[in-house]
């Protein structure tokens, strides 16, 4: 079995934030697809848990949503003229 290395994972990763697609980042890299989305199926499932374990310390359940009420609040059809 074939382990990929430390910069082979970044580059997949790099490709992946930037919006690449899967075959484009075949091509860049040389390495196969298969292997790209096993990659990405395990940086996903570690990054879910990741978060899971870092959310679960949040003393305090509520969430500030200032800048998402004040554009909701902002809508044309709430806009009175004055």
């Amino acid at each position: 079995m074939n382990v990929l290395s430390r910069d082979q994972q970044i580059a997949i990763i790099a490709c992946h934030t930037e919006g690449q697609s899967i075959r484009t980042t075949e091509r860049i890299t040389g390495i196969h697809r298969d292997t790209i989305m096993r990659l990405g199926e395990r940086v996903g499932r570690d990054s879910a848990e990741l978060h899971d374990r870092m959310d679960g310390w949040h003393p305090h359940r509520s969430l500030e949503l200032d800048e998402a009420w004040s554009f909701v609040g902002k809508q044309q059809k709430n806009v009175q003229r004055h």
